[in-house]
């Protein structure tokens, strides 16, 4: 899994009001707030179809992540090993609380 999306995009389930978002059943954007929260990594819906270690960890979950200042396990690891740089994500998306 890589860790180089910094900006969610514009149909990221943690964007407010974003397609995705909206149209989730109820109650699973905070089964997977829950999951993440729980040291679960959530894919990014746009790198679904690509071999795993092409899969993108969802920008808007890391923003949403670090401003619980809660990194989950695989975020840590990844940071450790060079391949994370929280300082380069777009905090100021419009994330869910």
């Amino acid at each position: 899994m890589k860790f180089d999306l910094y900006k969610p995009c514009k149909d990221c389930p943690f964007i407010k009001g974003s397609a995705t978002n909206i149209t989730l059943a109820e109650g699973r954007l905070d089964e997977i707030k829950r999951d993440i929260e729980n040291d679960m990594s959530f894919i990014c819906h746009k790198s679904l179809s690509l071999p795993k270690n092409e899969q993108q960890h969802c920008a808007g979950a890391l923003i949403y992540l670090e401003r619980q200042d809660n990194p989950n396990q695989m975020m840590r690891i990844a940071e450790r090993l060079g391949v994370y740089d929280r300082f380069k994500l777009k905090m100021d998306a419009d994330i869910v609380d």
